[in-house]
């Protein structure tokens, strides 16, 4: 096996986790055009029905945030590491997910859903600008800051 191919397989995880996330936004259109269907709200109107504007609401909010989250994820996993970038990632679409539904019944029903995906997005966007200024400095400035976290972490286990 080459190198190449290798070195791919270790973002297998956050790979499927874009996956899913497109398959979500895929999922999340068609519950627009249905709601447009039921609710009789003809293209390209974005008025009608409250619950025809909450259900396109809701997805707006999510391709609104979706360039974000997916180049976080993305940043973050190739600079920090794929394994917590998948998991924050996950935790997203999980957030996104409960957004989307709660919205559709209630725009009050958003909230958890709203925060959830927002403190992952938070996570993946911290990951991300980590693992760019480590690498930044590991290369510009030939500072290595994880060897001097791991050489400070020593001192202070050695000490105990």
């Amino acid at each position: 096996m080459s190198n190449t191919v290798a070195n791919l397989d270790e973002y297998a995880l956050p790979a499927f986790v874009t996956f899913a996330s497109l398959a979500q936004q895929a999922r999340f259109a068609r519950r627009v055009g249905l709601a447009r269907m039921k609710y009789k709200v003809p293209v390209p109107e974005t008025t009608g029905d409250p619950a025809f504007i909450r259900t396109f609401r809701a997805h707006q909010n999510g391709v609104e945030f979706y360039p974000i989250a997916v180049s976080s994820l993305w940043l973050s996993s190739l600079f920090f590491h794929p394994v917590p970038s998948a998991i924050a990632g996950a935790i997203y679409i999980y957030g996104r997910q409960k957004y989307f539904d709660g919205y559709a019944q209630d725009s009050e029903k958003r909230l958890p859903g709203f925060m959830l995906s927002v403190n992952a997005l938070l996570a993946l966007l911290a990951m991300s600008g980590a693992g760019v200024t480590t690498a930044l400095l590991r290369r510009y400035a030939d500072t290595d800051l994880a060897a001097i976290a791991t050489d400070l972490i020593n001192k202070v286990v050695s000490k105990q």
